[in-house]
């Protein structure tokens, strides 16, 4: 048994004899576990005046261009919109919710990403797409995601948009 474990390595110089379960330190030393510098008070300037410049811009195009149409199809196998598609074995479950002014159906994915799908639908279309959908996967009142909680709550504390007449009576009355 011995014999199997020792080996003989022959260099140029040396002759030596090499035990595989020994273990020998050849070299060891100290030091940071990454790289990294020290940056100055410029440098986070720099930093975060760009994200706020691309901040800036990226919201003035999402908010001033209107996005393209594309076709969405729930089939026997999943849901398509425009090239994409997930079968219906990669989704676990759904949910409607109002965005904007916009009526959502949200998918939620057993992937790591994209983790949700959300697709835009015409509100009088919601009953139907309900309807096919829930036969597949179970329907949630809404979305578990912790984030979007929060952001419901907070946006109910402060508002970033002026209310019609009509939302404030039915708040008022409910």
């Amino acid at each position: 048994m011995e014999e199997q474990n020792t080996k003989q390595i022959t260099t140029e110089d040396t002759k030596e004899t090499l035990d595989w379960n020994d273990e020998n330190i050849k070299y060891e030393w100290e030091a940071p576990e990454r790289a990294s510098k020290k940056r100055d008070r410029d440098f986070w300037i720099t930093v975060i005046s760009i994200l706020v410049l691309v901040s800036v811009i990226l919201f003035f195009m999402l908010s001033t261009v209107p996005p393209q149409n594309i076709k969405y199809k729930i089939t026997s196998r999943g849901i398509y919109f425009g090239e994409s598609r997930y079968e219906w074995e990669l989704l676990t479950r759904f949910w409607f919710k109002s965005s904007l002014d916009s009526e959502m159906i949200h998918f939620e994915t057993a992937l790591r990403f994209p983790r949700q799908v959300s697709l835009v639908i015409n509100a009088e279309d919601k009953e139907k797409i309900k309807a096919i959908v829930v036969k597949k996967l179970p329907l949630i009142d809404e979305s578990p995601n912790f984030v979007d909680k929060l952001t419901k709550k907070t946006l109910s504390w402060m508002p970033l948009e002026r209310k019609n007449k009509e939302e404030e009576e039915t708040e008022k009355k409910a």
